[in-house]
């Protein structure tokens, strides 16, 4: 979970991932990396923030969908503007460039790239970089000074993760397996998070041709995005692979606890904290009580990938600050471990880095089709035509320009 408290001391006047009134008092310009709750703390529906909030088009839609009143500025992956900003606190009105750099830690998930005329700083949010965004961050020249990176999992336990192409692919052989084994049979999936496991939901509809149930409050976003559309049903009853799992925004449970024949379900926790010092060439899957399995799946880096990415930055990345720490002493520990790792003399991990070089299943970032149109959305999320229009218009000329 995010510990970044959402302010950067080199550049005053913006906000990242946090939205609370302490950073509101500070900024005039927001910025979000993706739509997981712990980097949107702070925003509310009816107290929108007093400047532009700035993220990918993907995270855009489910935004305007939840906080119909904030203003917001769509920016493509790989996109650069300069923003003219003045902070709140008094410092002098500077020129700042900001580009987005693809993260893959979710759909629509970014990093930004901070340009000033003293400071080059990358802030990573969540990420998981397959090795064709690693040549992105090359061939766009991304050579920061500072970084603030996602250390989620900057621990010895966890230095080697499979791919998520591997843990999809070991997903859809246990579905598969199982659903072919007896008609009766269902699969229920609990994904590590509400959002963020579409990847998984379309590889899954597109090898097994079966639509997986979720309730209607959970399909709002997904309704939005082509490439989703035939994946889900609202069919409790017909499904054989079911996504519907704990509470949802419209209270009800999940249709799987009212089967009483529960020895026809099979559930499948995809998760990366569970796996503590899983070696390359050990099962990343195993079975648990009840037609329970366990598969490593994370959308996290693991620590050799984390050293692998700051090396890839070297030498001008010399100030590396941490975005998950627990307290003082882990981030004193996380500080010893990753200077031990990137010291010169130690090539112990060398052997263990597992980027996810294979070929990756990514959902388009531009999957938008006539349905990215907000008037059809209903309950909580709803919003008319006008509010679209108007939280999505792009900031005046002089504020907006490309680097």
């Amino acid at each position: 979970m995010s510990t970044f408290p959402g302010y950067i001391p080199e550049l005053p006047g913006i906000a990242i991932d946090r939205f609370d009134q302490p950073v509101r008092d500070r900024a005039k310009v927001f910025f979000l990396s993706h739509c997981h709750m712990d980097h949107m703390h702070g925003l509310a529906p009816n107290q929108p923030l007093l400047g532009t909030l700035y993220m990918s088009p993907h995270s855009a839609v489910i935004i305007g969908l939840r906080y119909p009143k904030q203003t917001v500025y769509r920016m493509p992956i790989r996109e650069q503007l300069t923003l003219s900003i003045t902070a709140p606190t008094g410092e002098s009105t500077y020129e700042l460039c900001v580009r987005t750099v693809p993260a893959e830690h979710c759909p629509g998930s970014v990093m930004f790239y901070f340009e000033t005329k003293t400071v080059r700083l990358l802030y990573t949010g969540d990420f998981r970089l397959s090795t064709e965004s690693m040549a992105v961050i090359e061939q766009d020249n991304i050579r920061p000074e500072i970084v603030y990176l996602d250390t989620t999992f900057l621990d010895r336990e966890y230095a080697y993760f499979p791919t998520r192409k591997q843990s999809m692919d070991r997903i859809i052989e246990l579905c598969s397996q199982w659903l072919d084994a007896d008609q009766r049979n269902i699969v229920s999936l609990w994904p590590p998070a509400t959002y963020g496991s579409e990847e998984l939901f379309h590889q899954l509809y597109s090898h097994l041709q079966q639509r997986i149930h979720i309730y209607s409050s959970q399909r709002e976003t997904y309704n939005h995005f082509d490439i989703l559309k035939d994946v889900f049903t609202d069919d409790p009853v017909g499904a054989r692979i079911h996504a519907c799992n704990g509470k949802t925004l419209q209270g009800e449970m999940s249709c799987r606890k009212l089967d009483a024949n529960t020895k026809y379900v099979m559930t499948i926790r995809p998760s990366a904290r569970k796996w503590r010092n899983l070696q390359r060439d050990e099962p990343f899957w195993m079975e648990g009580n009840k037609n329970l399995w366990f598969v490593c799946y994370s959308s996290h880096a693991s620590s050799s990938e984390l050293v692998e990415f700051i090396r890839t930055l070297q030498p001008e990345a010399r100030d590396i600050r941490f975005n998950v720490v627990e307290d003082e002493t882990d981030r004193s520990r996380k500080e010893q471990y990753l200077q031990a790792l990137l010291s010169p003399e130690d090539g112990s991990m060398d052997d263990e880095v597992n980027s996810e070089s294979e070929e990756m299943y990514i959902l388009p970032d531009y999957d938008f089709g006539a349905s990215t149109s907000t008037q059809h959305a209903t309950n909580e999320w709803a919003r008319s035509d006008s509010e679209d229009d108007a939280s999505m218009k792009t900031p005046p000329s002089k504020l907006a320009k490309r680097c």
